[in-house]
């Protein structure tokens, strides 16, 4: 089989032009479903384990327990504004109880854009119940949003101690570290978050991201392949994925999962770019020669 190699007429290496995609408004919405599956699956588990929530005496009792469940149900068919009116009935209707209202309403406050609105419910939240874990798990996230990383690490790690094998908590705490400038850290918490759960797709995102600044291209190809496996319909992790290949100087591969984000995304920024790097690519190729393994 025949090998084509790239080389530059001075002979030296391209300097590529990147930005990293990401998946999403940090890891928000993902770990937001996955704290809802663990607070279903709870719901219908005879013994829960204490360190995850500590109810009020009361809460199993509380009149808004079936408006929160219809605000659940509004939300998972995408009636956002009908949710948000449930979950103010449930809070009304019993203050005192309202810790996971207030944590459902603050969630679909931050996925309309209104952070400080929801940074607020998520204060209140914990002001009602201060053993709710994803409650300082989501006011976390936003803290870090908000850009704010010292502040997040400080409810990551409130919510760990409440709860230690919530894998996504540790990646958020990871890409907090990772803002200031804490790389290993950062790595450490990718790394466990895939001990406790193997095949969660944002933690080898976020890992395989930190190797490619790290110029650890080929670490990074193994993580991107990963995530491609379990999650093939998010484009992020093509156009990372092209990245690490244009810097091992395999063009072919990184044009075709270039091509492939650009047949998925609707993001008209990453679009942009993922057409200037076919571009540059395009530019590196005409003013190369090829040596040609015959």
């Amino acid at each position: 089989m025949k090998q084509v190699a790239f080389s530059k007429k001075d002979g030296s290496s391209p300097k590529w032009q990147w930005v990293l995609i990401g998946l999403g408004i940090f890891i928000m919405l993902l770990s937001a479903a996955l704290w809802l599956n663990d607070r279903r699956q709870t719901a219908v588990t005879p013994n829960p384990e204490p360190e995850t929530t500590e109810a009020a005496p009361d809460a199993e009792n509380s009149p808004a327990n079936d408006f929160i469940s219809l605000a659940l149900t509004r939300a998972q068919s995408g009636d956002a504004e009908g949710a948000l009116e449930a979950l103010d009935v449930a809070i009304a209707s019993d203050p005192d109880n309202a810790a996971e209202a207030y944590y459902y309403r603050g969630l679909i406050k931050a996925e309309q854009g209104d952070l400080s609105g929801a940074l607020d419910d998520m204060d209140m939240g914990i002001a009602a119940n201060q053993h709710m874990p994803e409650l300082y798990a989501a006011r976390g996230t936003m803290h870090a949003s908000m850009g704010r990383p010292a502040t997040a690490i400080e409810d990551f790690d409130k919510a760990i101690q409440l709860s230690p094998d919530h894998a996504a908590t540790y990646v958020n705490r990871g890409q907090a570290y990772l803002n200031m400038g804490n790389p290993d850290l950062a790595i450490d918490d990718f790394n466990y978050a895939l001990q406790l759960d193997p095949n969660l797709v944002a933690a080898y995102f976020n890992r395989g991201t930190l190797y490619l600044e790290r110029s650890e291209s080929e670490k990074a190809l193994a993580d991107f392949n990963t995530a491609i496996d379990l999650s093939p319909e998010a484009p992020a992790l093509y156009f990372n994925r092209a990245v690490a290949y244009m810097n091992m100087n395999e063009f072919e591969s990184a044009a075709a999962d270039l091509t492939i984000y650009l047949g998925m995304s609707t993001d008209e920024e990453g679009i942009h770019q993922a057409e200037a790097l076919l571009s540059s690519m395009q530019d590196y190729e005409a003013n190369s020669h090829l040596d040609v393994d015959e």
